[in-house]
């Protein structure tokens, strides 16, 4: 009988393992998918009562308004009859007095009660993020659980012979299904929390000017403002969700003109300090080449933000002939690449992943508080007669 290599899989144990963990993973997922629905019927009833109470706002506006309104004129006719107390008589006086002050309480009590619905509104909007936030984070455990399940039920049997190369597809595999996954979720929540609010608010706000105009025309103008403003803003956040998706200067301009835009606006958001430096005449280039090498230095460009704690990074692309070279480089905390990082190394995979679809190599160095510099290369063409690139100057 054979002795069992050491650091080999015993098929058996591993299949015992997988199904145990198969049906604790499943109960979680049950668990899991109750507290979500529990979350979401609560987030139902909350936004139902949320739109009766923005409806009674807007009503109690216009009741407000036509107080105002009333019990002014009511003071005005007050006054008329003080000024001619001896044409009008004492019983005129004292009907308009009591007139203008039962006008007067109906319009504190209007205003008070707009202000409770207001703060009612403002609590139920503050409930309903909380409640959207239990509900995202339910739905993104119930995807992990899903996505989980769904790998460890698939194949796995016929892997059991490759035993050695079972950790690497295992990660990548999850990697790739959790990018996806990742995305689409992360474009869900864009358009739930930006344009799709900023509509919803639109309507309610359609519905205020509707009442305003023919009550309040300088009130309805200042709606219509309001509304153009929310518009706007709307749009903008249209637009950033269209130029994550698919930065339109990549395709317009080329990856140089993209890769300015995007460091342009990540040095806004983060402050950090980035310079872009290329050498070589820049072309455009096949766009898989091109999406390939924008990917990777965002990618890179965010885990320095994320991680490398630096305060100057510098990105460099060069164009050869045959050649594409590029590199992001910091002055960050840096790490051991032979360490292990847990879900930080399925970044550094992905990046793998991309640049080996297009024929290229990535080269990641770092020390521990020497920084990190990620390298890629990427053919452009055959190399002919021998000759190649030189490579870049360092």
């Amino acid at each position: 009988m054979e002795a069992a290599v050491p650091g080999s899989l015993d098929p058996v144990a591993l299949d015992r393992v997988l199904r145990e963990t198969l049906t604790a993973v499943e109960r979680g997922r049950e668990q899991v998918f109750f507290i979500a629905e529990q979350a979401r019927e609560e987030y139902r009833e909350a936004a139902r009562e949320l739109d009766e109470v923005r409806a009674q706002v807007a009503e109690l506006i216009a009741q407000v308004d036509g107080l105002a309104r009333r019990q002014q004129q009511a003071r005005l006719r007050l006054v008329e009859i003080s000024r001619h107390f001896q044409r009008y008589g004492e019983e005129a006086y004292r009907e308009a007095y009591e007139e203008a002050m039962r006008l007067h309480e109906e319009w504190v009590r209007a205003q008070e009660r707009e202000a409770q619905l207001r703060h009612r509104r403002d609590e139920l909007e503050r409930r309903l993020r909380r409640l959207g936030e239990t509900v995202r984070r339910a739905e993104e455990l119930a995807g992990h659980i899903r996505l989980a399940l769904e790998l460890l039920s698939g194949k796995l049997g016929q892997l059991l012979g490759q035993a050695a190369d079972l950790q690497r597809r295992l990660q990548v595999g999850l990697m790739l299904l959790q990018a996806q996954e990742e995305e689409r979720r992360r474009l869900a929540r864009d358009i739930h929390d930006g344009p799709a609010q900023m509509l919803a608010n639109v309507v309610l706000r359609v519905e205020v000017c509707q009442r305003l105009l023919d009550e309040d025309v300088g009130r309805a103008r200042e709606e219509l403002e309001r509304l153009k403003a929310l518009t706007r803003e709307s749009l903008q956040d249209v637009r950033k969700i269209i130029f994550d998706l698919r930065p339109m200067a990549l395709d317009d301009l080329g990856l140089i003109p993209a890769l300015r835009q995007y460091v342009a606006g990540f040095v806004d958001k983060t402050g950090l300090e980035v310079e872009l430096v290329t050498r070589g005449a820049a072309r455009r280039l096949d766009p898989a080449v091109e999406i390939t090498v924008y990917r990777v230095l965002q990618e890179a460009l965010n885990n320095v933000w994320k991680h490398a704690g630096a305060s100057r990074v510098v990105m460099r692309v060069e164009f050869a002939a045959r050649r594409l070279w590029a590199e992001v480089a910091d002055d960050g905390c840096g790490f051991d690449p032979a360490a292990p990082r847990g879900a930080d190394r399925f970044g550094l995979a992905n990046m793998q992943e991309r640049v080996a679809m297009v024929g290229g190599r990535i080269d990641i160095q770092s020390r521990p508080g020497q920084g990190t510099r990620v390298r890629l290369e990427i053919p452009l063409g055959r190399e002919e007669d021998g000759h190649a690139d030189p490579g870049p100057d360092r």
